[in-house]
């Protein structure tokens, strides 16, 4: 105002003359003219806030790969392949940027010096100290290049270079000194685990470095060796490098190249554990099918997180979250937003605001520091998805980008919750908005959801905050923020984003195994294709036998029924087997179950779950003192008949209850005692099928029943069909011990085809089995089809009466999940 008045005064004045050069004659009107004129130009710019371009330099990073002759990473060095070109390009212009020959010629030789013990420092076998150490060095090496990382994690993958840099490659920094710690500690925190030797490691296209974090040094510090084989092949060949600069002993770090190595990296014996995160759940099953032999299987499908906005919220907060975090790493990654879930009463003024912060968001090249949004792997799937979807409403972002590279980010309005677009995930700078009226109605959309990674929730009522979250199905749950990284806190990936522990002491136990532990099949061992062929295919249903039943002196047969929800039942199928004692005589008749028997004790399992997992630790534990009470009283009975069904003595199968009711004791006592605590929840996995082992017919059962209900899960039991009458009992038993109804079902029949109707499943959450090798293999393979935690062992490995075996984590850690709260603390008293 100043200024303006100045400038009224000095046009109302007459011209005066000034002195000027010779070339130079102005006046004050035209001094005041340049002026003015310099000033709109100044309000122009200050109202734009363009920015200027500050892209990074590549010079560094073109530099390395010219000097370096690249190829799969074998025995600390490089090693060209002599087959398939493979062309990395730079997917902001489709430029290639190296051509690295490749064609899994050199898998034998990354395996071979992974077993190497011919060298003084062997990587499975130095000292906790020394490979904490290795492992610092590796951190140092991390922290020295670390602009060389985060720019070719960049140019590889499209991601912006500000968050390959302060976001992606500080929490690869804060993973290293974190397990770096747990590797100096394992001579104490982990003298009763053991590494599995080999793991092959499936690192994804984007988010490289985020990969390596989660999952290549947990490896490394429970003391595997890993072999990596990525999609996006320079920053992991970088990194094996660093590693290589650090000192670590060859074999402790390998690097295969293209889809062949892949291929046979996963076929090879050798290899004890394979993890990873893939694309998609068709990507998983390729995996999977390629595996020749039961081993761990740990995968992950990239999926989205949610958010849940609620009218209490601070709206700008939420916004501007949903701003910078649903096109993280334009969208491809676990940390994106994928769906909002915004209350009826602030959705109108949610969208008004979001319509405001998305003109100022900036799309452009990914090594530019001053670009928000980077470009896609995929953008022309994208582009053909969003053309279906022109019929709703959105709010896009303006840019002139060459489609062909770049997606304009959108946020698409008023999705429905029932559509394959709200249930599918796109793999993009899209997000998804709905609208929902009650908090129970949030959280079951969010439940219901394939994607169980993490869920930010925002409202400023504590206590609302604790209720939602303790429901939430998720393995992070983020109040007021989102995607806040920490290496120290436990979460565990849900659905269908596969079962991959997340940070601190859990994902180190996740490479590991117990000593005592039988695992699974040894390398030699060899599994037969016809029996795999036919697991699972029921046999033809005998009639019943004309022989006469035991025990004469009884006047009425015996009726045996499914006990499903809580009652007796008959089979769907109308079908009975033979139950014979240890001589040959035939002792009674069981139902052959069939698959519609299947889904309704899976209905009644899910049907009982809410109520029995929200009962405290200590109700779980008095009905299980009770039940362990009335087996005890009838423990003459159960012993009995073990002993007539196996051909034990009595006084052995008079043990075997004794050591059984002593189970239920323990899981009794361990009830109430692993609920975590506010902030690091363990929730129960779900509905678990248990397909018990036949040596033990009691003992087994109640070594698996027992922990599973005392976590707060439901369960369906499928028995030894060889010795089902134990399981009989002991459903009376259950029947009469305030145990609700649909928390313990029992299906009888072959254990085949009902524990693979059961892992097929997709309402069931885990699948335990304890029988043959082909059943291990095919079970494995089918729970990966539909990310499905899957525990399998052999039938006669497990010493089900040692405690070592019988109890203790090895079992424990399969009953519940991990989730961890965060809750920004403040910055009142920081200082």
């Amino acid at each position: 105002n100043e200024y303006k008045s100045y400038l009224s005064i000095k046009m109302t004045e007459p011209p005066m003359k000034r002195q000027c050069t010779a070339d130079e004659d102005m006046t004050d009107e035209d001094v005041v003219n340049t002026a003015v004129t310099a000033s709109t130009k100044e309000k122009e710019a200050f109202e734009k806030m363009e920015y200027s371009s500050a892209k990074e330099s590549t010079a560094l990073v073109m530099k390395w790969l010219e000097e370096n002759t690249l190829g799969d990473f074998v025995n600390n060095k490089m090693v060209p392949g002599e087959g398939k070109l493979l062309d990395v390009k730079n997917p902001a212009n489709g430029d290639v940027i190296v051509t690295i020959p490749c064609n899994g010629d050199n898998i034998d030789a990354a395996i071979n010096s992974s077993k190497a013990r011919n060298c003084k420092e062997n990587w499975l076998d130095i000292q906790d100290h020394i490979r904490a150490r290795y492992l610092y060095s590796v951190t140092r090496e991390v922290q020295k290049h670390g602009k060389m990382l985060a720019v070719m994690e960049s140019l590889c993958s499209g991601v912006v270079v500000r968050e390959c840099r302060d976001i992606m490659l500080s929490d690869l920094v804060q993973t290293l000194y974190h397990y770096t710690g747990w590797s100096e500690l394992a001579s104490t925190e982990s003298k009763k685990f053991k590494p599995y030797g080999l793991v092959g490691i499936l690192l994804p296209e984007v988010a490289s470095l985020t990969a390596i974090a989660q999952q290549v040094v947990p490896a490394l510090a429970a003391g595997n060796c890993v072999i990596m084989s990525p999609l996006s092949p320079l920053p992991a060949l970088l990194f094996a490098k660093l590693c290589c600069l650090a000192g670590l002993p060859a074999g402790a770090v390998s690097v295969v190249l293209g889809l062949p190595a892949r291929e046979a990296l996963l076929k090879k014996k050798n290899v004890q554990m394979v993890t990873g995160s893939l694309a998609s759940q068709d990507a998983c099953k390729e995996v999977v099918g390629s595996i020749v032999r039961p081993i761990p299987v740990f995968l992950s499908q990239v999926g989205k997180s949610s958010m849940i906005i609620l009218d209490n919220c601070d709206i700008d907060s939420a916004v501007s979250c949903v701003a910078e975090k649903a096109f993280f790493s334009s969208g491809q990654s676990f940390e994106s937003i994928g769906r909002i879930l915004v209350q009826t009463s602030c959705y109108n003024r949610f969208c008004k605001r979001l319509r405001v912060k998305f003109k100022t968001l900036r799309l452009g090249d990914p090594l530019d520091g001053s670009s928000d949004i980077g470009c896609c792997l995929s953008a022309d799937k994208i582009l053909n998805c969003l053309e279906l979807q022109s019929h709703l409403d959105r709010i896009e972002l303006d840019s002139d980008l060459d489609s062909k590279f770049y997606v304009r980010p959108c946020v698409l309005l008023d999705v429905q919750p029932s559509s394959d677009l709200w249930r599918d995930e796109i793999l993009g700078p899209v997000a998804m908005v709905t609208q929902f009226r009650t908090v129970k109605e949030a959280v079951t959309l969010v439940n219901h959801s394939k994607q169980g990674v993490g869920c930010s929730l925002w409202s400023e009522k504590n206590s609302l905050i604790m209720q939602v979250a303790k429901q939430l199905n998720v393995g992070n749950v983020w109040v007021n923020c989102h995607d806040v990284r920490d290496a120290t806190r436990v979460a565990q990936y849900r659905s269908c984003t596969g079962s991959l522990q997340v940070g601190g002491e859990a994902l180190l136990r996740q490479y590991m195994t117990t000593l005592t532990s039988p695992g699974l099949l040894n390398s030699s061992s060899q599994i037969e294709e016809n029996l795999v062929e036919t697991f699972g295919k029921p046999t033809v249903t005998p009639l019943p036998s004309e022989q006469v039943i035991d025990e004469p002196d009884e006047s009425i047969n015996k009726t045996i029924k499914l006990f499903i929800g809580g009652t007796l039942k008959r089979a769907s199928t109308g079908s009975y087997f033979n139950i014979t004692s240890s001589s040959g005589n035939v002792i009674g008749s069981a139902p052959y179950s069939g698959k519609k028997d299947v889904r309704d004790a899976v209905e009644a399992a899910n049907k009982a779950l809410p109520g029995w997992s929200g009962k405290s630790g200590f109700n779980r534990s008095q009905i299980l003192y009770f039940l362990a009470e009335n087996i005890c009283k009838r423990k003459e009975d159960f012993a009995e008949i073990i002993a007539m069904s196996t051909g034990r003595k009595f006084e052995d199968s008079l043990q075997e209850v004794d050591t059984s009711i002593q189970r239920m004791f323990m899981a009794a006592a361990w009830s109430d005692k692993v609920g975590g605590s506010v902030w690091n929840i363990r929730d129960p996995v779900g509905v678990i099928g248990i397909t018990a082992p036949a040596q033990w017919p009691m003992l087994g059962l109640c070594s698996l029943l027992a922990p599973a209900i005392a976590a707060g899960n439901t369960v369906v039991v499928i028995p030894s069909d060889k010795f089902p009458i134990v399981a009989v009992e002991l459903c009376s038993a259950i029947a009469t011990s305030d145990v609700p109804g649909g928390v313990v079902n029992v299906l009888y029949g072959e254990q085949g085809p009902l524990s693979l109707y059961l892992t097929q499943h997709n309402a069931v959450n885990a699948s335990w089995y304890f029988g043959y090798p082909e059943g291990c293999y095919v079970l494995l393979k089918e729970g990966v089809h539909n990310n499905k935690q899957v525990w399998v062992e052999e039938y006669d490995k497990r010493k089900w009466n040692t405690l070592a075996q019988g109890t203790g984590y090895s079992i424990y850690h399969h009953c519940y999940n991990n989730k961890h709260v965060f809750m920004p603390s403040g910055s009142t008293f920081a200082n």
